[in-house]
């Protein structure tokens, strides 16, 4: 039998980088496509969820454009997994969705654990547009500046945000998470 124990929690300070695996996708046709859905889905969360912006259904896999760009995060998870862990996974997205972002709007720090990759893509960059926010790695250094189909691809457990930002037009996203078919398939 295991006596009880007492677990304190120790945060350290941190001392290494978060890493990111990032490709630039060359698809405007898949772009126009994904900013249709989007559109034509409007606001599905009601603001409810972390993102406080615009936001489709979780499973938009199967839509046009987010079909295709599904494809590339499947293999860009493959890449990133074997790059990382030294082993290959067999990445199944589990959840996919699509946001269209206003000035000033934001999403609220948080992570998509147990996910073993979440990413984001970049549909389109307005000027002055905000960035994708690592809280963890500071005020000054935690944000990486959007490009028009730039894929960010992270491990599911980093802390990340969207902070306020004056702009004009749209800010259109689609954001996914990516877990291993094994864990998915165990799950069932």
């Amino acid at each position: 039998m295991i006596k009880p124990f007492e677990m304190k929690r120790k945060d350290l300070p941190l001392t290494s980088f978060i890493t990111t695996y990032e490709v630039k996708l060359d698809e405007p046709e898949m772009n126009k496509d994904i900013i249709k859905v989007i559109n034509k889905y409007g606001d599905r969360q009601n603001h409810k969820t972390n993102v406080k912006a615009q936001m489709t259904e979780w499973k938009m896999w199967h839509e046009p454009g987010f079909k295709k760009l599904a494809n590339y995060i499947i293999k860009a998870s493959h890449v990133a997994s074997t790059q990382t862990y030294n082993t290959a996974i067999e990445p199944v997205i589990t959840n996919m969705w699509g946001m269209k972002y206003k000035s000033e709007e934001i999403a609220v720090s948080h992570d998509h654990w147990p996910a073993v990759w979440s990413c984001a893509y970049y549909v389109n960059a307005p000027k002055g547009a905000p960035g994708l926010f690592f809280p963890e790695m500071g005020e000054q250094g935690g944000e990486r500046q959007i490009e028009e189909g730039l894929l960010i691809l992270f491990q599911g457990h980093i802390k990340h945000a969207v902070r306020p930002a004056k702009f004009k037009g749209y800010r259109y996203v689609v954001s996914a998470n990516i877990h291993s078919q094994k864990e998915v398939k165990r799950e069932l």
